[in-house]
């Protein structure tokens, strides 16, 4: 049976002298692999580069082996701003190795496939800051990693004011069960609202909302403990996000004016 779809090019490499295989990320099929026999030949039916990043309309062979053949290609967008920009670049970078390294060969999720393709759209309308907290918070809501932000997971009494996260447990404790956990992290009312706020918006209503520095610091170790305990992911090294804008700097004392500024870049 013949088949026509959307997908992102995730991964590329040469076979043999003149084909190709690669790993897509498509609309109705999820994650696949396909081979582009010919492709250096300059055949008329692929069209695109076949670069990462790139949007692509596919014409396959489904079939129960792991490799699918692909005999057409059309480029429907390039994401050339990609190219241009290093922090840009960085974070679609982080946004496609998530998406391979999480979802398994013909996992479908129309859901994942969109938010990556609006992800993309956002980075280049200078919404850098905003999109990176907005993929991770979707993705691991989409993936079923959702972390628990409603209630205690313990007692589930409803949290009304600052409380505890807990990685391993994967979501909130409140003040009366925090001694029962070890490693469990002190966060605001203020980040627990954001996290929530972003699980249930779409875009563009979820770019609203502002991030204070604090907010930031909170979702960040949020974030980085909860993809490392339940995805082995590490999501930060080698990807800057972009400086605390200036009129927080100066809101700031002094001390503190210079440790956020050099948090431009998340080193761990």
């Amino acid at each position: 049976m013949i088949e026509k779809d959307l997908g992102f090019v995730l991964r590329r490499y040469n076979f043999r002298e003149t084909s190709l295989i690669a790993t897509l990320y498509t609309s109705r099929f999820g994650k696949i692999r396909g081979i582009f026999k010919g492709f250096y030949t300059s055949k008329r039916e692929f069209s695109s580069t076949l670069d990462i990043f790139t949007l692509n309309e596919f014409v396959f062979y489904p079939k129960r082996s792991e490799i699918w053949l692909v005999s057409f290609a059309d480029l429907i967008l390039d994401y050339s701003f990609l190219r241009e920009t290093i922090s840009k670049a960085r974070l679609g970078a982080l946004f496609l190795k998530l998406i391979d390294r999480t979802m398994q060969l013909w996992d479908r999720n129309f859901f994942v496939f969109h938010l990556f393709k609006d992800c993309l759209y956002w980075l280049n309308q200078k919404e850098e800051l905003k999109t990176s907290y907005i993929f991770l918070i979707k993705f691991l809501a989409l993936c079923g990693f959702r972390p628990q932000l409603n209630h205690c997971l313990t007692c589930e009494v409803e949290l009304k004011e600052k409380a505890f996260f807990n990685t391993s447990r994967g979501g909130l404790i409140c003040k009366n069960c925090y001694g029962s956990f070890n490693f469990s992290y002190e966060i605001s009312k203020e980040t627990i609202l954001s996290f929530l706020y972003i699980q249930e918006t779409t875009f563009p209503q979820v770019l609203r909302l502002a991030l204070t520095l604090n907010c930031r610091k909170e979702m960040d170790y949020i974030l980085r403990e909860f993809f490392l305990h339940h995805l082995e992911f590490d999501i930060f090294p080698g990807f800057p996000l972009p400086a605390p804008q200036e009129e927080e700097l100066l809101a700031l004392p002094p001390a503190e004016r210079v440790a956020a500024s050099k948090r431009g870049v998340y080193c761990g």
